[in-house]
């Protein structure tokens, strides 16, 4: 399968079912949009439909920005009239109260380095190389259903379908439990399986952007290379 990104209507769909509205969020944003002059500003809007996503997206091109989320779960439709199918500048954002259901359980396997720079090819390796064994330990344990694969950028992801779980306390206990004993068994020490994207209005990396950590570095002589990586998605899983 060719790497799968958001802005193909078939991976929109995965994502985001008929009805459902979804907040994409740029952070640190500088540049022109819509005619006004925005520096290290939060970018956001909520969108229920493929085509304005992607109109909207391409003002995204034109900015410098760290990077682009959007909401994992399931949020509440109303939220569109903060921003109807359209980015602006804003502070007001998804807040855990205003998630309906948990869609996914996400994992985040992150190479550990300094902060604020891009990881190297062998760091993302690392990540990539523990996904893989984690994966069929945690679908045997938990009867999980193949997950969605794909790549941050500077780590890996993998999202394990749920079946719409409703946000109350059980299952906010739930998902903070299942990603912390996760976390705690398979953590090493140079790859982190992050344990605090259980909130509900956690934001996820939005595949085919890329991500922006500190300055692209070229590989000379000892120095590794840190490129500027495209997130994708690798399969879509069941």
């Amino acid at each position: 399968m060719n790497n799968l990104t958001l802005y193909d209507e078939s991976v929109w769909n995965h994502f985001v079912k008929p009805g459902e509205v979804v907040e994409i969020r740029v952070l640190g944003a500088s540049g022109k949009l819509a005619g006004q002059s925005v520096y290290r500003k939060t970018v956001s809007g909520c969108f229920d439909n493929h085509p304005d996503f992607c109109k909207a997206m391409k003002q995204v091109d034109g900015l410098e920005y760290s990077g682009a989320y959007f909401t994992l779960q399931v949020i509440d439709p109303r939220l569109i009239g903060r921003a109807f199918n359209r980015l602006k500048v804003s502070d007001l954002t998804t807040s855990d109260n205003n998630v309906l259901a948990y869609r996914w359980l996400p994992l985040d396997f992150d190479p550990v380095r300094p902060s604020g720079i891009s990881s190297s090819d062998a760091e993302l390796k690392e990540a990539v190389t523990l996904r893989d064994h984690v994966i069929p330990i945690i679908q045997k344990r938990y009867d999980l259903p193949s997950p969605l694969l794909a790549m941050s950028g500077n780590g890996c992801h993998a999202l394990f379908r749920l079946p719409d779980w409703s946000v109350d306390d059980e299952h906010k206990r739930i998902m903070q439990g299942l990603l912390k004993a996760i976390s705690e068994e398979f953590n090493t020490k140079n790859v982190n399986i992050d344990a605090a994207v259980w909130n509900p209005a956690r934001i996820w990396k939005l595949y085919g952007t890329t991500a922006h950590k500190g300055d692209i570095v070229p590989a000379g002589g000892y120095r590794e290379a840190r490129p500027h990586r495209e997130s994708y998605i690798e399969s879509l899983g069941e």
